[in-house]
């Protein structure tokens, strides 16, 4: 065999394990996507490293369908399988709210108006 030879055997057998692997990975996903309830909200990474926060809306054999949270509303997109690198699930209320923000800031700073009022107390002794 010739050197071309083995090199375009070697790049076929590791372009063949290459495209097995992604396939099972899709069907990791088929699976996972399956389980989720539609409606649910996903956190979505791409082999292009494009990161898509959605709503799922469907699910295809061949693809995921998904519709995007951006500003502008966007159509559902179709997402296949073999493009998706990672798929998390968002748990609802797992974000702080404006209104606990804005508790938390006002308990600071009634924290430290009351140490600020002790220090100066015990400064007048």
């Amino acid at each position: 065999m010739t050197v071309m030879t083995r090199l375009t055997a070697v790049l076929t057998l590791a372009l063949l394990a290459v495209s097995s692997v992604a396939y099972a990975q899709a069907d990791v996903w088929r699976e996972f996507v399956a389980k989720v309830e539609v409606g649910s909200e996903l956190d979505v990474r791409l082999d292009n490293g494009q990161r898509l926060r959605a709503t799922l809306v469907g699910v295809r054999d061949d693809a995921v369908l998904l519709q995007p949270k951006t500003r502008e509303a966007v159509g559902v997109q179709p997402v296949p399988y073999e493009t998706i690198v990672g798929i998390e699930r968002r748990e609802k209320g797992a974000g702080i709210g404006a209104a606990k923000a804005a508790g938390i800031g006002v308990a600071a700073g009634a924290g430290t108006f009351f140490a600020i009022l002790l220090i100066l107390m015990s400064a007048l002794d």
